[in-house]
């Protein structure tokens, strides 16, 4: 098991072309899932008018939407252990794509958050696979690079969706979102099949086994995550994954709904999710490369740092609509990269048969943060407060993320010093 002053170190990015297709399909399957986790935001705006609702009456379809992710991110570790890696996902995308397409049979609230719930546990299940199986595929030196290479694709689905969502909805109506969602993943299909290995394959060449000791149960599993030897991993990644999404996520489903106050119309609110989408893409890239420099911890203290400046930039008066999208782009780039990196994080410091589970289980708790970040988001519209002081208020979860981190290089550095004192 590695820790946080091995991750300090540089990360060598010299990977077999096997190892980045299957990066790379790993990519488009969470792009897929990005896009289609986002549509609830990018079509809420127009959903509002036509159904004649305030906007935080769209908050059970967002909460419904992340709760769903809860239960599929939990139950991926345990579906793993009876079912194929490769048959998951295929399973998985299958579904998701089918209840995808049956969201445009919606009529109101109520139902298009029942649908939005079970299309997300499909989509839960999907991503910590995909990020196990991109991990596994990678030597040991470049697996942060793979995992940050992979779900880098949840940032360009939704900039993807963010920018093409209004041409979809101008020209064929709300429901063409759903459909193009639920297409694409259906497309994608045989390249997941043909590309990505069995797990027998996958054992034979990297010598990870990918079958948990019989007698190992998932819940000795996530026991085992509390272990005293993984107690402070566990600790700092389920609290960056927590505060990293809790802000991510308020912004992707709020941010359509937050420009109407900066003067955007329906039509063109969800370019605001598309920047936050491209920010997302940017910050992935900068941690991508900062990782091989400075080591994913400190990579992320800096994104952090400029998601916080862009929330303060937030409250300049008089801001146009391009600074506007601009510090929408900053505070994506830094929250992006704190849900990325968790799982960068989880996938080197955990062993590898408990990396579909440690996985999953963070992006879970990841998850109850993006819960609680649009329902934050749907409360404080309710009672009036202005979209300055909600983005203001983003500025407290980012910095725990940022002090959490801190704190745990702090801690490592004082067990390295105190060892090496010890050797003399």
């Amino acid at each position: 098991m590695k820790t946080f002053n091995e991750l300090d170190k540089p990360v060598r990015t010299e990977t077999s072309f096997n190892t980045w297709m299957i990066c790379a399909v790993c990519f488009c399957v969470m792009a897929v899932d990005g896009f289609d986790t986002a549509a609830i935001a990018y079509v809420a705006p127009t959903l509002t008018r036509l159904w004649h609702l305030n906007h935080a009456a769209m908050t059970p379809a967002f909460v419904a939407t992340s709760a769903g992710a809860v239960l599929g991110y939990i139950a991926s570790g345990a579906t793993v252990r009876a079912i194929p890696r490769l048959t998951v996902i295929l399973l998985a995308t299958l579904l998701f794509a089918a209840f995808s397409l049956l969201t445009v049979i919606s009529s109101g609230v109520t139902v298009i958050s029942f649908i939005r719930f079970v299309t997300t546990i499909c989509l839960g299940i999907v991503v910590p696979v995909a990020i196990s199986i991109a991990a596994d595929s990678a030597p040991d030196h470049a697996r942060a690079s793979a995992t940050i290479a992979a779900t880098t694709g949840l940032s360009v689905g939704a900039a993807l969706g963010g920018l093409g969502s209004p041409l979809l909805i101008a020209g064929y109506g709300w429901q063409a979102v759903f459909i193009v969602g639920g297409l694409i993943p259906a497309l994608l299909i045989p390249l997941v099949w043909y590309v990505l290995p069995r797990d027998q394959e996958q054992a034979q060449t990297t010598g990870i086994p990918r079958r948990v000791a019989d007698n190992s149960t998932w819940f000795q599993e996530v026991k085992s995550l509390f272990s005293p030897c993984l107690l402070s991993t566990t600790v700092t990644v389920w609290l960056v994954a927590f505060f990293g999404f809790l802000v991510n996520y308020l912004f992707i489903f709020w941010t359509p709904m937050l420009l109407l106050s900066f003067g955007f119309s329906p039509s063109s609110a969800p370019l605001g999710a598309a920047a936050a989408a491209l920010g997302g893409i940017a910050g992935n890239l900068l941690l991508f490369a900062l990782a091989t420099r400075l080591g994913v911890p400190r990579s992320l203290i800096l994104t952090a740092s400029i998601a916080m400046l862009c929330v303060v930039g937030f409250q300049i008066e008089g801001l146009d609509r391009w600074a506007v999208l601009l510090f929408i782009f900053g505070v994506g780039a830094g929250t992006a990269t704190a849900c990325v990196g968790q799982s960068a994080l989880a996938t080197v410091l955990y062993p590898a048969a408990l990396r579909p589970t440690s996985v999953g289980n963070a992006a879970a708790i990841g998850r109850v943060g993006a819960i609680m970040g649009p329902s934050a988001g749907g409360f404080l519209i309710s009672v009036g407060i202005s979209a300055q002081r909600i983005v203001l208020l983003s500025f407290i979860p980012l910095a725990i993320v940022a002090i959490v981190l801190l704190i745990s290089q702090m801690r490592m550095a004082r067990k390295r010093t105190t060892s090496e004192l010890g050797s003399f």
